[in-house]
């Protein structure tokens, strides 16, 4: 059954299921790529009686792949440099790891730049977010068109080159599959649900690892008004900060790495509050439960972080991206003698 579908339909196949697939739809098109080059490599060398179009080449295939990567891509790549950091939160709405897929994508950039396109697509969850991540931080169109297709020129040959070169292999599972029949479909369903129940544990775990008070906005609003004032810090990622740049007023700003260190100059008693832009506080409260292990008695993550503070309508102040670095010392040592 499966073995027609792709001997039949063949290269509009591989087409719509990778465009789908950078869409954001969670339809895996490496397994088509793999399937669709094993059975074309196979009727190629004369060792399978399958009917194959001359035109769907182990070449045309890859191509195929590739042309609809693209495509794909610079749909979210224009959505990025349009909207920014709002398509990553709803991107990351539709992710099993909402709670750590935009701080993961900004770390991957912020470490590689645009480079990090040429591989991101053999790394689950980064393939389709890394490219609004791009389009938001200003990556000019030719430099994100080369290594995307770079990229998608890899993965959509690598895919090829293991069904062609282990087409026997994959004959031997189709035939299992035809033989189970609808069996092979609840087979791969069951396979499904139990992968998905077993990421929504590890989200649930990591949840229940950083429950602890938060500080809502309100709360935030009064501490501020009197004294002494607790020190408001910004915990995001410097390339969330430059897809974002915007701060809590007198806030501090991190850089990325340890956060400790840069925080060891304050008396261990000093009031934080700590605010991130991801889902359930996750990078915030994971800086909250360092600070805790290291001596500080007084800190919580801020409810909602700054899209809680942006949505209640309070000020917010532009950062100097480049002079953040310098001021982060003298922000700390005034903080210290408060």
């Amino acid at each position: 059954m499966l073995r027609e579908l792709i001997v039949e339909y063949g290269l509009p196949l591989v087409f719509a299921n990778v465009l789908l697939e950078s869409l954001g739809l969670p339809l895996p098109a490496l397994p088509t790529l793999v399937l669709t080059g094993a059975i074309a490599s196979a009727a190629t060398l004369g060792s399978s009686p399958d009917a194959w179009l001359p035109q769907s080449t182990l070449l045309a295939i890859a191509g195929v792949a590739i042309a609809a990567a693209l495509i794909g891509d610079l749909v979210w790549f224009w959505l990025g440099r349009r909207y920014g950091s709002r398509v990553l939160r709803f991107m990351c709405k539709l992710s099993m790891s909402r709670d750590s897929c935009v701080s993961r994508s900004e770390g991957f950039f912020g470490r590689f730049g645009v480079r990090v396109l040429t591989i991101s697509k053999f790394i689950p969850g980064l393939s389709t977010l890394a490219i609004p991540v791009a389009g938001a931080t200003g990556v000019s169109l030719g430099s994100f068109l080369i290594y995307d297709a770079i990229g998608a020129a890899l993965w959509a040959t690598a895919g090829v080159a293991i069904g062609s070169l282990f087409a026997t292999a994959v004959d031997t599972v189709l035939v299992w599959l035809d033989w189970l029949g609808r069996g092979a479909l609840v087979i791969v369903a069951a396979a499904l649900v139990l992968y998905m129940a077993a990421r929504w544990w590890h989200r649930m775990s990591l949840v229940r690892r950083l429950r602890m008070t938060r500080i809502n906005i309100e709360q935030l609003r009064a501490l501020l008004a009197g004294e002494p004032p607790p020190l408001v810090v910004d915990v995001r990622r410097e390339q969330g900060r430059m897809i974002d740049p915007y701060v809590i007023p007198g806030a501090l700003t991190l850089r990325d790495g340890d956060p400790v260190p840069q925080l060891a100059d304050l008396p261990r008693d000093r009031k934080l509050v700590l605010y991130c832009d991801c889902p359930n506080e996750v990078s915030a409260a994971l800086v909250a439960q360092q600070m805790k292990e290291h001596g500080f008695t007084d800190v919580a993550p801020l409810l909602g972080g700054l899209d809680a503070w942006r949505a209640a309508g309070y000020t917010l102040e532009p950062i100097l991206l480049d002079a953040a670095a310098k001021d982060m010392k003298r922000a700390v040592a005034k903080s210290a003698s408060s």
